[in-house]
């Protein structure tokens, strides 16, 4: 089941995830580089090939130019037997020199007078136009070879002249070119993969540290830190947000301590003169004006109690963004002066009178029942906390 488990996790993980990745674009960029090389490589032997034709043709022509045969009155002597031992002289040149084995076909007034020794008995034909540039065509000969052939033709006076040689050597090379892709593409393979697997390890290695600092963060110790915010990348930023994710966390624990001690003892207090009183009152049989007493004091308390669960509710609603406001417009010196009339009865025990000093008055959008809770509050705290016989001044400017 572990073992399920950890291979599931395995497959969903981002370190998978990056591998493949990184895998797949080195193996795209692997293919992509190879058929660059391949379609250089094909257009530059193209290229070449037809250059190399077209020199060895042009340079055929040179050479008759400046001997200028006559063919028409050729007569055997002790120097040329055949017209083709003075062609080969005149050709020696730009045949010997060449290191392509091309075919050479020359023929004067469509009677040819000179062939290259690898067409023997083959005779080259090619369908062109007379023209005295030189001319790349193609055509197929299986005589000569299963691939197909280039030529370079140019006609040139009476003079036609054929400089042939088959592509098979370019198909060769890209075809050694394929093999070797294709032999080579398990260790492309091999090495992506690997080169994925460390590279994802090395750059989550820091996630994985983050991750196992973060699970030995507990509500007892949200001091502690991540370390790596001050790097600044990614990983940085990320163990800056979570650092600052930390230390709200520990706020709020902080206010939910402070809250939950200050709710506490308001609640102690009023709890503790109940019992006791009720302690009290079961201990020895009372009067009724005792019990009476008794009872109003306990009633007392109770209230007391129901303002300290009203206000921890108010409290709680306002932490929670649960709190709606019911706004509309009042009178502000009629308002605060309902307060005041609502509170002054709190302040008789003390002496503690109310002095209203209003300026003109106005109109403001309020909600009334937040605003007088609020307001009543404050009032609350003066009298608590205020001097005895002291007035309790509301003043609005």
């Amino acid at each position: 089941m572990a073992i399920k488990t950890y291979f599931s996790s395995f497959l969903h993980s981002t370190r998978l995830k990056t591998t493949l990745w990184y895998s797949l674009v080195f193996l795209l960029l692997e293919l992509s580089i190879g058929m660059s090389i391949y379609f250089f490589l094909y257009s530059r032997l193209n290229n070449q090939l037809n250059l190399s034709l077209s020199k060895q043709a042009s340079a055929i022509i040179t050479y008759f130019s400046e001997s200028k045969p006559e063919f028409d009155t050729f007569e055997p002597d002790s120097l040329y037997a055949a017209p083709e031992d003075l062609v080969w002289d005149i050709i020696y040149e730009a045949v010997a020199l060449n290191p392509r084995n091309t075919y050479i076909q020359i023929s004067y007034n469509d009677k040819i007078i000179y062939k290259s020794d690898n067409l023997k008995h083959i005779e080259l034909e090619c369908n062109t136009k007379p023209s005295k540039e030189v001319q790349i065509i193609h055509f197929v000969n299986p005589a000569l070879s299963q691939q197909e052939i280039r030529a370079a033709t140019v006609n040139f006076e009476k003079y036609n002249i054929i400089v042939a040689f088959p592509v098979s050597n370019i198909a060769d090379t890209l075809n050694y070119l394929i093999s070797l892709y294709i032999y080579l593409f398990p260790i492309f393979l091999i090495i992506s993969v690997l080169g994925g697997a460390i590279i994802s390890s090395k750059a989550l290695s820091r996630i994985d540290s983050i991750i196992h600092k973060t699970d030995e963060i507990t509500a007892q110790n949200l001091d502690q830190k991540i370390e790596g915010e001050n790097i600044n990348d990614e990983y940085g930023r990320l163990t800056q947000t979570m650092n600052k994710m930390i230390n709200r966390i520990r706020n709020s624990f902080e206010y939910l301590n402070r809250f939950s001690i200050a709710a506490s003892h308001e609640l102690r207090t009023p709890l503790t003169i109940l019992r006791g009183e009720i302690e009290v009152a079961l201990k020895s049989p009372k009067t009724p004006e005792e019990y009476q007493c008794i009872l109003e004091s306990n009633y007392e308390e109770t209230l007391r109690l129901i303002r300290v669960v009203d206000n921890i509710f108010y409290i709680s609603k306002l932490d929670r963004d649960l709190l709606t406001f019911q706004m509309q417009e009042v009178s502000l010196n009629s308002f605060l002066q309902k307060v005041i009339d609502s509170v002054s009865i709190l302040g008789k025990d003390k002496n503690i009178t109310f002095v209203s000093e209003f300026d003109a008055d106005i109109n403001i959008r309020l909600d009334s029942y937040q605003m007088r809770q609020a307001l009543y509050n404050l009032y609350d705290n003066a009298i608590k906390y205020g001097y005895p016989e002291k007035p309790i001044i509301t003043r609005t400017e």
